[in-house]
């Protein structure tokens, strides 16, 4: 059996709305839930997973920048040196970004979450689920 993942798409990076608009997606939640974890003691780590899996994958040169944003806070700036932030609005065409997309184990996940929560291991629920 293959362990579950979050899929990070590669044209995310290129929206205002990528990343499920910069909200927490629900299978991670739904596999928190089934591992008995607190997802809301933790943040989804988001920029955590793109810095360390999404963008190094990507085979054009990219440079991704954080944005404080209610939408998605990690976009790319440039792609092969060429500005990006009009196409973030559909102001731009986008650029083919390659692969389409990577799968990150939701254990790596939550190993990120824990680090950057400063936590050893996860918070679990301590009674009925609120979901």
């Amino acid at each position: 059996m293959t362990e579950p993942t979050v899929t990070l798409s590669s044209s995310s990076l290129l929206s205002k709305w990528g990343f499920n608009d910069g909200d927490t997606p629900e299978s991670w939640l739904d596999w928190c839930e089934t591992q008995g974890i607190d997802y809301n003691a933790l943040e989804f780590p988001l920029v955590a997973l793109v810095r360390k899996h999404l963008a190094p994958a990507i085979e054009q040169t990219i440079e991704v920048t954080e944005i404080g944003t209610s939408h998605n806070p990690i976009r790319a700036l440039t792609v092969d040196g060429v500005d990006v932030t009009e196409v973030w609005f559909g102001r731009a065409p986008a650029p083919n970004l390659t692969p389409d997309a990577v799968d990150v184990p939701m254990t790596e996940v939550l190993r990120l979450a824990l680090e950057e929560a400063g936590l050893s291991e996860a918070p679990r629920h301590q009674g009925p689920s609120l979901r």
